[in-house]
This record gives C-alpha cells, structure tokens and sequence, in this order.
C-alpha cells in the first residue's frame, strides 16, 4: 500500500507541473504520455519493475520498456528532447523534496517486494479456503 501512495504522490505532482488532470488514463496525449513516461522512469530508476507498475498503470509492461529506451535516449543526447529533461529533473528534484523519509527512494523497491508477498499470500488464503471446502 505504501508504494501506491508514493506512485500517487509522484503522479501528483507531475500533474501540477504539466496542468493535467491525470496521467492514469487510457488517454495518450502527448502530456499524458509524457507524464507517465517521466514517472516511470523515477519509479524504475528506484528499483521498481516494469511488471509493478504495469499492475499499477494497468498498461502493458512492455511499454515502460519502450519508456525506459526512450529515456536512456533522451539522457544521452539532451538535444533531441531537453524539455524532458528540464522536467524530470525537477520532478525527481520535489519528489525527493516531499518524501517523508529521506531513505525513501531506497525503501521503493522494498515496498514494491512487500506487496507483492501480500497479494501472494492473500491468493493462498483464497486457496486454501477452496481446498478446505473440498474436503
């Protein structure tokens, strides 16, 4: 749950910066893409999956592959997109400005693991009450 609450965090405030509504959409305007593409990037940069934010995003993982190429791209060779830059550099900047706890970026991964292992064991409890009934 904490991780959610962090993705929402950074998500809001890409939203403010861009004048956005939501980049949780279906949508695929270019500041919505963009929005989604910048925070996956912070989010995999701190150890996230692509398979967790796809479970997040409800997007398949591949395009946060495609996001991440996109990015290494940009980052060496700032001519080619420098306002992605400008903005990512800002919104990793009061990201990390507005975390609760200065090793927050260090506890994203950790997080992402802890939910994982929840959902993991909320499906054997469902699993175990069905073999239950069986017998």
């Amino acid at each position: 749950m904490k991780l959610k609450y962090e993705i929402e965090k950074l998500n809001s405030i890409i939203e403010e910066k861009l004048d956005i509504d939501s980049i949780n959409t279906k949508e695929k305007t270019s500041d919505q893409v963009l929005g989604r593409m910048i925070a996956c990037n912070i989010l995999m940069d701190n150890g996230v999956t692509p398979a967790g934010l796809a479970q997040y995003y409800c997007k398949d993982r591949s395009n946060f592959y495609h996001y991440r190429k996109k990015h290494n791209t940009y980052i060496e060779n700032p001519k080619i997109f420098p306002e992605y830059i400008k903005l990512y550099e800002a919104v990793e900047e009061d990201f990390v400005k507005r975390a609760t706890d200065f090793r927050l970026l260090d506890k994203l991964q950790r997080m992402e693991v802890l939910d994982s292992i929840n959902k993991n064991i909320d499906e054997l409890l469902v699993r175990r009450t069905d073999v239950l009934k069986t017998l």
